[in-house]
């Protein structure tokens, strides 16, 4: 019960402390200028500052990454219905700018200040506070809070909705580690499918091998063409019906022998 009342009490707080940035169309609220821990809850935003606003509420957050001092930095922020669960909301949320895990954790490139998102006034009227058990009445501790790692969330700007954002974009843990690094999210979602097409390409490397061992058959089958020739050059003389000159004198020789003869018998 007591850390409910704390709880409580810095709702309260938080709440006084805006009132006077409260506007019919804009509030500001401080939250955290400390790292709350990794896996801690941020400070609130409380219920009242979206009633005073009303419809659709945009909420603009000044952030600060923060490096881990060992190991590889995990910049994420869950939105929560704190104080009835833990569970992510964020399902419930637009945004045309954010990007969020797919379980539910908000992803922030190193070196990012803001995040923009909208909570749709069917979703900020179900924030509750804790319950007394002794009177049964709900506190004032309704309100939105985060779940951050490496990421502190000083202040949230709210205002009302324009009514154009959509869904929020999600990426895996490989996609949104490219996030963290920079990437913007068209870069970050091509790059962890890149690895995917590259090892499709050995299979067409491979084929090739097949088309080189058909080359030899084609070798072989030249001499046949070389070794015809040559047999051809032995005849090719009584093929064509030519006659050669010696061949042609002898037949003269005979032939005029033939008609001395034929004289002289006359």
């Amino acid at each position: 019960m007591k850390l409910k009342k704390i709880f409580a009490a810095v709702v309260a707080a938080a709440a006084s402390a805006t009132m006077m940035a409260v506007s019919a169309f804009a509030a500001t609220v401080q939250m955290n200028t400390d790292y709350a821990g990794d896996w801690g809850a941020s400070a609130p935003i409380p219920k009242a500052e979206f009633e005073a606003i009303g419809g659709d509420v945009k909420v603009v957050l000044t952030v600060e990454t923060k490096k881990p001092p060992i190991g590889a930095p995990n910049y994420l922020a869950k939105p929560m219905n704190m104080c009835v669960s833990w569970d992510a909301i964020t399902d419930s949320l637009l945004s045309d700018t954010a990007i969020a895990k797919n379980d539910g954790f908000f992803v922030f490139a190193e070196g990012q200040t803001s995040l923009e998102f909208v909570v749709p006034e069917s979703v900020w009227t179900t924030f509750k506070g804790y319950v007394d058990a002794a009177t049964g009445e709900e506190d004032g501790s309704a309100c939105l809070a985060f779940q951050t790692k490496d990421v502190i969330i000083k202040s949230a700007e709210l205002s009302a909705a324009d009514g154009t954002q959509g869904a929020i974009r999600r990426v895996d843990e490989e996609q949104s580690a490219y996030i963290m690094e920079g990437k913007s999210y068209e870069e970050a979602t091509g790059a962890a499918e890149a690895p995917a097409e590259t090892e499709a390409a050995p299979a067409e490397t491979e084929a090739a091998p097949a088309e080189t061992e058909a080359a030899p058959a084609e070798t072989e089958a030249a001499p046949a063409v070389t070794e015809a020739p040559a047999a051809d050059t032995t005849t090719a003389a009584p093929a064509t019906g030519n006659t050669t000159a010696a061949a042609i004198v002898t037949v003269m020789a005979v032939a005029g022998a033939a008609a001395l003869i034929s004289k002289k018998r006359k």
